[in-house]
């Protein structure tokens, strides 16, 4: 028995040593035959070299790369003074490549169908018509949107240098199609991220594209806001017009946020009735701790947050350098004070009430 349970122990460690990755095997049949073989890991910030074997004088080569598995991964074949092979691999897959020649330009691989999608990906990118090129794509996609190699269509150049798909408001669905698929199925995966951290970016240019556009016919003297208030409406600045408005900027990780609301709430109580208001933008990414904060304090102003932070458009469009920040908004809708200490805002409401 002593005997059974030292094998088993032993077992148990070869197990736990044992590496997980994935073996690529590959032959380039014509001019293949002592080639300086290169495999390179793609990641968001670009290529990471990881190892080089010389092809024998059959031009076939070996590579094991150590993986963790779950999350594919993009690698990158390169052949000395030739071309490239492209595969999206998982931990534990036997990927077999065979090359025409050591241009790469025709190649065949089996037993990964990541690998697979990518070089269906990269044929459509192939097709000279830009129409048929895209609708192609946009079906890649849809068929593909759980697979990495659905962000090949995204970010690959096409055959005439051009993107496919450009980070603008129409095209900005496929974008969001592929980052809300690849965040679900694998959280945390750099590729992902990266997407998603794109999809935010081009959110963040579309929106502060539209405030300019609404800006371009604004009536009142002061650069527009229309930001979703706690329940989710959207809050134009704007609607306030008449009366005499703090536009104020802060966050939930400003130390004082709660001593400066307590001001500002004695001064609100006193000069609501008369015309007096507040439209309080925070810049907290954490939209429960934003609600948290507002309920907490019990603010009974217009409190408002397109959760961006930093990146947020109203931030651009006020030229805010730090919080807190403040605007003094008359009547008649012109900025009057900027950055005006506690201390001295309930003077200077007074004179404009």
């Amino acid at each position: 028995m002593k005997q059974i349970t030292l094998l088993l122990g032993l077992l148990a460690v070869l197990s736990g040593c044992s590496k997980v990755g994935v073996t690529i095997r590959g032959e380039v049949a014509v001019g293949g035959a002592d080639k300086t073989i290169v495999v390179e890991r793609i990641l968001p910030s670009g290529p990471r070299f990881l190892d080089s074997v010389r092809s024998d004088r059959n031009g076939r080569f070996t590579f094991f790369i150590e993986q963790q598995p779950g999350v594919p991964e993009f690698y990158n074949l390169h052949i000395a003074t030739g071309g490239n092979v492209p595969l999206l691999a998982e931990a534990s897959e036997k990927i077999v490549v065979r090359v025409a020649d050591s241009t790469a330009r025709e190649y065949t691989v089996s037993g990964s169908e990541g690998s697979l999608l990518v070089q269906e990906a990269n044929s459509i990118l192939t097709r000279s018509d830009p129409i048929a090129r895209k609708q192609a794509a946009a079906q890649f996609i849809s068929a593909h949107a759980g697979s990495l190699a659905a962000i090949v269509p995204l970010y690959q150049l096409a055959v005439d240098g051009s993107y496919v798909f450009v980070d603008d408001v129409a095209d900005v669905m496929y974008f969001r199609m592929v980052s809300d698929s690849l965040n679900a199925l694998y959280p945390g995966s750099p590729y992902a991220l990266a997407l998603a951290a794109d999809v935010q970016s081009i959110d963040n240019v579309a929106a502060g594209t539209r405030m300019v556009a609404e800006n371009m016919d604004n009536v009142v003297g002061f650069p527009e806001l229309d930001m979703p208030d706690v329940l989710g409406q959207r809050q134009k600045l704007s609607s306030l017009k008449g009366k005499v408005i703090l536009l104020s900027f802060t966050a939930s990780n400003f130390a004082e946020l709660k001593i400066l609301n307590q001001e500002l709430l004695q001064i609100y109580n006193r000069h609501a009735a008369q015309g007096f208001e507040i439209y309080q933008v925070s810049l907290d990414p954490n939209k429960a701790q934003w609600i948290r904060n507002v309920s907490n304090q019990r603010l009974p102003w217009i409190s408002v947050n397109d959760l961006q932070g930093g990146n947020s458009p109203a931030v651009t469009l006020y030229n805010v350098q730090k919080i807190p920040a403040n605007f003094l908004i008359d009547r008649e809708g012109n900025i009057v004070r900027r950055n005006i200490p506690t201390r001295e805002l309930e003077a200077a409401v007074s004179e404009l009430l």
